[in-house]
């Protein structure tokens, strides 16, 4: 198992899941490494706890003030407005209303259930903490609300602004909901096979010779 710092682990509260890669690594960006990533949405207040453990991430790395400069807006924080996301889906053509009037996080990271960098999945739980394993994942889908540990990371982007993430520990899911996607009946794509199906010719004649 990899050696990583002990870092303080957070259980943010139940939300509703948007979107997943918890048994399968993504890889959005092809300058990316692979990674297993949740997207949560939740109603609005409900994070202002984790907001403060935001903050306190930020004056532990940047010093005394940055929780000022943090609820300022003054350094990124992973917990995007939901509105201005359902904006973006909806400029292309996608649907936002999962998005809209909640906060939402996405946390990631590049470590399995055993903490190494590579396939396997994280952690993911039912209700009562049993195993969720890659055999019972249609148990977890967009909708359905649950639970995700993380530990707050601390980096400087590209243009030198301080900002936070959240990296992923582990997904429980708490409890169903209205599935996100249902699926489509394309069933009027085909007609029914068979020489037996009535008002059916067999098909065209064939030429002779």
């Amino acid at each position: 198992m990899t050696d990583r710092p002990e870092v303080q682990r957070i259980t943010l509260p139940e939300g509703r899941l948007i979107n997943h890669s918890l048994f399968q690594r993504d890889q959005f960006d092809p300058q990316a490494k692979p990674s297993y990533k949740v997207e949560i949405a939740f109603e609005r207040g409900v994070l202002s706890e984790v907001e403060d453990e935001l903050a306190a991430a930020a004056v532990g790395k940047w010093g005394a003030g940055s929780d000022t400069a943090y609820d300022n807006g003054d350094i990124i924080t992973p917990v995007l407005d939901g509105d201005q996301l359902a904006r973006r889906r909806e400029e292309k053509d996608k649907p936002g209303d999962a998005y809209k009037g909640m906060d939402v996080i996405r946390a990631h990271t590049i470590f399995n259930m055993h903490g190494v960098e590579g396939p396997g999945g994280v952690p993911v739980y039912a209700p009562d903490v049993a195993e969720i394993d890659v055999t019972r994942s249609q148990e977890i889908y967009g909708g359905c609300y649950g639970c995700a540990g993380v530990t707050i990371g601390t980096y400087d982007d590209n243009r030198g602004n301080h900002a936070l993430m959240f990296y992923l520990l582990a997904f429980q899911k708490t409890r169903d909901g209205d599935p996100l996607i249902s699926a489509r009946d394309h069933s009027e794509l085909f007609k029914p096979v068979g020489r037996d199906q009535e008002g059916s010719t067999g098909g065209r004649r064939r030429r002779k010779g």
